[in-house]
Order: structure tokens, then sequence, then C-alpha cells
């Protein structure tokens, strides 16, 4: 399996143009995700702030006719545009860069996170983190369906009782469909089969299907939304997890998601035509159930710990960039189906970075 993504990445990726190629025609005018590497809690995804409609978020659809491209009123050639990549906002205010690519390929994520062990009868964690995101119509471009591959592992380190596995993977394929009802109303629905595994344990046992479903409301365009629904993790210790809140725009320069089970608050510090900068404090929990083998018997061990993190990103035109995070980690503990006892980990640091192209 990794092997297969491995490969389908380095297809995507390393070929200019083949994505696009491959699927003539299919070029989104909105899509509306602001894609941040994958979450190792819950393969859980937010919107972009911005509506889909917005005027500093989208690129203009190749079906409209701009004033550029009119003929001018002495009887000349009209004048082709330029291509938007950012927009303006206010006199004096730069736009934002563009948040998606208007194609078939939209993004391929590299994210690694080290969490300190702290003490010898504690343990810590090394994550890699690999996704890549593709867009198709369903059955418009303007209610696209974004399909996700990823491919996760977590290396872990200590303690030496209880044994927990030396190697943790996550391997799915996430399914979020977009569709935009009217002018306030958006939908989104996702469905991810995955494997959450050591890869020696039988696969009945690793295989567990997640999912989320949410409605978002754009009660002020392009300054305020309302996000509600339900998260189906599937997971040992939470089955159900309600997800909500409001995000909102009070300016150009700042984005506050405050969101549960994921906030974030955003200040853009430095913007160009080409990149902007953003200063952001975010919150998460971590972990998941994963099915291993434990001497020749099935067991199952759930990770469950609660994150604060201070980040800087760069964004880049069409939704890429790079981030550093530092963090605090608490409530750390690891939790066996089978009659071993719970481990209590310290809390600790954090530091995370990732790259998006």
């Amino acid at each position: 399996m990794l092997r297969s993504l491995a490969a389908l990445a380095i297809v995507l990726i390393g070929v200019p143009g083949l994505a696009q190629d491959a699927f003539p025609g299919a070029e989104f005018e909105h899509v509306p995700l602001m894609y941040q590497g994958p979450d190792p809690t819950a393969n859980y995804f937010l919107p972009t702030p911005n509506g889909y409609e917005s005027q500093f978020a989208r690129l203009p659809s190749p079906s409209e006719v701009l004033p550029e491209m009119l003929p001018p009123a002495n009887g000349g050639n009209a004048v082709s545009p330029q291509p938007q990549f950012w927009t303006e906002g206010p006199p004096g205010i730069i736009g934002h860069v563009s948040d998606h690519k208007d194609g078939f390929f939209q993004k391929a994520a590299l994210t690694g996170t080290y969490i300190d062990r702290g003490s010898l009868n504690s343990f810590g964690v090394n994550e890699l983190d690999l996704s890549l995101t593709v867009a198709v119509p369903a059955p418009k471009r303007e209610w696209p369906l974004l399909i996700t591959p990823t491919f996760n592992v977590r290396f872990l380190d200590g303690p030496v009782t209880p044994m927990l596995p030396a190697r943790l993977y996550e391997a799915y394929v996430d399914f979020l469909w977009l569709p935009r009802f009217n002018e306030r109303w958006t939908a989104i629905i996702g469905v991810a089969p995955s494997l959450y595994t050591d890869f020696d344990v039988n696969t009945n046992d690793a295989f567990r299907l997640t999912g989320k479903a949410l409605a978002r409301y754009d009660w002020v365009p392009e300054q305020l939304q309302l996000v509600f629904g339900v998260l189906y993790l599937n997971r040992n210790d939470i089955r159900l997890l309600p997800a909500g809140g409001i995000i909102w725009n009070p300016t150009v320069n700042q984005r506050y998601e405050m969101i549960f089970p994921r906030p974030k608050f955003s200040y853009r510090i430095d913007a160009t035509p080409g990149y902007e900068d953003w200063l952001y404090l975010a919150g998460e929990f971590g972990g998941n159930s994963f099915a291993y083998d434990r001497s020749g018997v099935a067991d199952f061990v759930t990770l469950l710990d609660y994150r604060v993190m201070l980040g800087l990103e760069r964004k880049l035109n069409g939704g890429a960039g790079y981030r550093i995070e530092v963090g605090y980690v608490f409530s750390r503990t690891a939790k066996f189906a089978s009659a071993l006892p719970d481990i209590t980990a310290d809390n600790t640091a954090l530091i995370r970075g990732g790259v998006i192209y």
C-alpha cells in the first residue's frame, strides 16, 4: 500500500501538467477547502473561512466576461487579462493569495511531528504524514469531490512496561464532497475507509470507517460563517463527536476559527502579491485507536492527548506553503482494550513542520 501511494504521488507531482491533462476540463472555479495538511486527530477538514464566491479567495471563471476583455470604444483589439493569482483588498491593503489550484491536482503535503518522551516511565512519538489531494466534479465543478489518499506512521519511544508497539500506521482515502445548495448553505460530507494498524494484525481488526457530516451557513459573506455537524471518529474511546462553531474574519489580516474540536486564531503579519505570513495559535486533540499484534494476540491501543500550538506559516499562491509549530502536549494516555494497565504519560513539548505543494 505504501509503495502504491508513493508511486501515485511521484507520478502526479513529478510530471508537470500530467494530472490536468489526464482530466481535461476539470478546472474548478471554487474549491472551498483550506487544506492544512493531514490532521492526526480525526481526518477532519474545515472549509476556507472566505466564502465560495469570495472576492478575495476566488479565481475568475473561464466563462466570465471581465471589463478588460470588452472591445475598447475606439474599435481596437480587446486586451486579454493577466492571470489573477492574488486579489486586491481595500485601498492600500493587499488581498489574499489563492488558496487552491484550478485543476485536478490540488495539493501534496508532508508533515513531521516530534513529541518528546519526557521521563523513562513515559513515551514519545515521532509522526510522519504524507497526503495527496485531487478534485473531480460531482456532478459539476462548483460541487467538487476532493479525494485524499493519506499514509501516516507513528514511531513510539517507550515505555518498557507495558510494551507499546514500535510503529503504528494510518492508511486511508478520504472522500470529501462539498455541494453548495445556494448563496448561504453548503454541506461538508465525507467518508474515509481506513486502516489503523501495525500491519501485523488481521486486516478485519484494523479496518475502520470514519466520516463527517457538517453544514456551513454564510451569515455575513466574507466575514462570518457558522459551521455545525458531527464527526464519526469510530474510535474505541469516542464514536461520535459534535463539531461546530464560528469562523470570523473581522479584517483582511485576521481570521478566527472558533471551531470545536480544532480552534485556530490567526493574524497576518506580512503580505506581498506572492506570499503571506501568518502567526497563529491553535488547539487540537491528538491520537487514535490502533489494532496491533501483541505476542500473537490481536489487541487495541488508543492514544489520546491534547495540544496547544503556536505556529508561523507562509502561504504561497495555489494553496502551497510551509509552516513550523511549537507546542505543549498534556493529558497524554495510552489505553488498551485488553487487561493491560493504562499508561499515563508526562506532559511534554511538541515541534512540527510541514510543506504543502
